[in-house]
């Protein structure tokens, strides 16, 4: 009998954990009995603590805590990786697009999303088949089933960029090649392991089920009263400080797919549904949405993952900071270090984005300055927005709004240079090449400029965005499991 390690993984990551929740500590889940989800949930208590778990994973750092950021920068043009830290089993192959199916740390990625991924899917599952009742689950559902939703679509819309070829966006509705599996069924107790055998979904499809989730999520969130997580909706201050799924989170990662997808109307009108909210506004501090801390939130997090001293990943930091006189992981390389030109750009001074060294030209990244305190992640700013709304609408034909990309392109501009700023005359078809600039600069080293390439289909060190030496190879257990599977070339 063929051996499954890909349905082993799969029924482990049903297992949830049932802890007594900290208010102060909302991810912080100590373990004392494991067993299967379709046995355990029989309270909203229990859907609740599954919800918890789900967020538990998506910190994790082989997920958004980690991978999901540093790869793409790995593999992108704004980094340089030190030599001495490039020696780590699958740093290097990762570097150098010569990945296998027994890479331990993308195992480990695919295996603890698609475990997140499963527990979202618990979620709805007991939600839409009315599993639990009462009137504490009619008040929760919503919630939960747009938290998880949210959740679902969030992690394979992520690990579809690494494992499959690019959106091509000027195919709209047509972009047949592989994707990855979209897995939207739990995996139950009981269950024949030939029903977890799924062969990957198209790119268009998984963009048409991101999507699809991403709405229903929003819907949800709004007729829950979760419009932006600072709510403290249900008596439990987890639901506080933007580090849970809101309606605006889901509006906000709607206008980033859309983004990536090259809709870009609808990237714009998403983007402004959240800056028109009026419930952000940009920090004054460049850095300070990157070193909060626990229950700290600034005005610009939409959403953010809570890290706190006993329950963190902090492995963004990790591959960011510098440490004990040791050089980190990455450093900004000298493409980057040349769009930084301006001396009046706050960005570029010490202790902001990136700080220039006079004597050796090294630029070091300064968005996550130490590995302590445990900073929280954050995913989804305001920034962001502005950014997508300009470049969007400057790429969306006669149909953009040019005095929105105006506005969002110079609040950008006017935040980096505060009392130096002065605003720029730009010739209308000089225009998108600054705000794609001006959107390299503002969003290094999230994880962004990888993919952004990809979608612009630009280059990326010398070889074509599209160039198949960049795709991840699915892990082994995947492929040994799944007899419908199809590996990478």
């Amino acid at each position: 009998m063929k051996t499954n390690n890909i349905i082993t993984t799969a029924i482990s990551a049903t297992l949830i954990t049932i802890s007594v929740l900290s208010c102060k500590k909302a991810l912080d889940i100590k373990q004392e009995m494991n067993i299967p989800n379709d046995q355990a949930i029989t309270s909203v208590r229990d859907l609740e603590n599954v919800a918890t778990g789900a967020y538990d994973g998506l910190q994790s750092g082989n997920v958004m805590g980690g991978n999901l950021v540093v790869f793409a920068d790995l593999l992108g043009d704004d980094a340089v990786v030190s030599t001495d830290q490039l020696y780590n089993f699958g740093t290097r192959e990762i570097y150098d697009r010569a990945t296998t199916v027994q890479i331990t740390p993308l195992r480990d990625m695919w295996r603890d999303a698609y475990g997140v991924i499963n527990r979202a899917n618990n979620i709805i599952d007991i939600i839409d088949n009315n599993k639990l009742s009462g009137e504490d689950f009619d008040a929760a559902k919503d919630r939960l089933k747009g938290e998880a939703l949210f959740i679902r679509g969030f992690v394979h819309f992520g690990i579809q960029r690494f494992w499959a070829l690019p959106y091509d966006v000027d195919a709209q509705g047509a972009n047949t090649q592989p994707g990855i599996p979209y897995r939207t069924l739990p995996t139950l107790s009981g269950m024949d392991p030939s029903q977890l055998e799924m062969p990957r979904n198209t790119v268009e499809q998984v963009y048409e089920y991101v999507i699809a989730d991403l709405l229903a999520a929003e819907q949800l969130l709004t007729s829950a009263g979760v419009i932006t997580c600072d709510e403290d909706v249900t008596g439990d201050s987890k639901y506080m400080y933007r580090s849970r799924a809101s309606a605006m989170a889901a509006a906000a990662y709607l206008a980033r797919v859309y983004f990536y997808k090259g809709d870009y109307i609808n990237a714009s009108l998403y983007a402004e549904k959240v800056i028109s909210s009026n419930k952000y506004s940009l920090n004054t501090d460049l850095n300070e949405a990157f070193q909060t801390s626990g229950t700290s939130v600034t005005g610009e997090v939409i959403f953010q993952l809570m890290n706190t001293e006993s329950d963190q990943s902090n492995a963004v930091a990790w591959s960011y900071a510098p440490s004990g006189g040791q050089k980190p992981l990455f450093m900004g390389s000298e493409s980057l270090t040349g769009i930084f030109w301006d001396s009046k750009d706050k960005r570029r001074k010490s202790n902001n984005f990136i700080s220039i060294n006079p004597y050796t030209d090294e630029t070091y990244v300064r968005k996550y300055v130490s590995r302590s305190p445990a900073y929280n992640i954050c995913l989804l700013r305001l920034g962001e927005m502005h950014l997508i709304r300009a470049e969007a609408n400057m790429s969306a034909g006669g149909n953009g709004d040019f005095t929105k990309a105006s506005e969002s392109y110079e609040a950008i501009r006017q935040r980096a240079y505060t009392t130096d700023y002065v605003p720029q005359t730009i010739l209308l078809a000089d225009y998108l090449d600054s705000v794609r600039v001006e959107h390299r600069r503002e969003m290094c080293f999230e994880g962004d400029r990888y993919h952004n390439l990809k979608r612009m289909k630009q280059n990326i060190n010398g070889l074509p965005y599209n160039d198949p030496s960049f795709l991840f190879k699915i892990p082994q257990e995947e492929m040994s499991g799944n007899s419908l599977m199809e590996q990478n070339p």
